[in-house]
């Protein structure tokens, strides 16, 4: 006899635990290069300024984006998973420690920039190493996120 360890709500059709809402915010958290690349296309007249804003720097926000593309895959990737795609289902087995890594990367380039600017504060650069410091412990100690990134054979 199987025991589950979340409520029935929490699994989807093929039996795979649904990925937690934090994780999903996470994941947007760690896109927010090709969110802010959306946002200023979406303003028209005022999008170059608003990239510029929160992007001075044009290479920062290619780097943002490149960092963002394992998230945005993620999160596509989830929903698709199902008995009949192994290959599939190992790579989303890989999904977690591709966050942690991508987060911790992020954690990194956000610190290098505020050495960069000789420690000066500023509150987007407080705010990104607050929150993905709560990401990596969030990602590091959760144990729904642990078991919705296994398979059904894991199990």
């Amino acid at each position: 006899m199987v025991s589950l360890r979340y409520l029935i709500e929490a699994y989807d059709k093929n039996g795979y635990l649904k990925a937690p809402v934090w994780l999903w915010l996470c994941w947007l958290f760690l896109a927010r290069g090709w969110i802010v690349f959306v946002l200023a296309g979406v303003t028209k007249d005022q999008g170059s300024d608003t990239l510029a804003m929160i992007y001075p720097n044009a290479t920062s926000l290619y780097i943002m984006m490149a960092m963002g593309v394992p998230s945005l895959l993620l999160m596509w990737l989830i929903e698709l998973r199902s008995p009949n795609r192994p290959r599939l289902n190992q790579v989303i087995g890989v999904g977690r420690p591709v966050s942690l890594l991508l987060t911790v990367a992020q954690l990194v380039l956000e610190l290098h920039y505020i050495v960069l600017q000789h420690g000066r504060f500023s509150w987007g650069g407080s705010l990104s190493v607050v929150g993905l410091s709560w990401i990596v412990i969030y990602l590091y100690n959760s144990r729904r996120v642990k078991d919705c990134f296994k398979s059904i054979s894991d199990k």
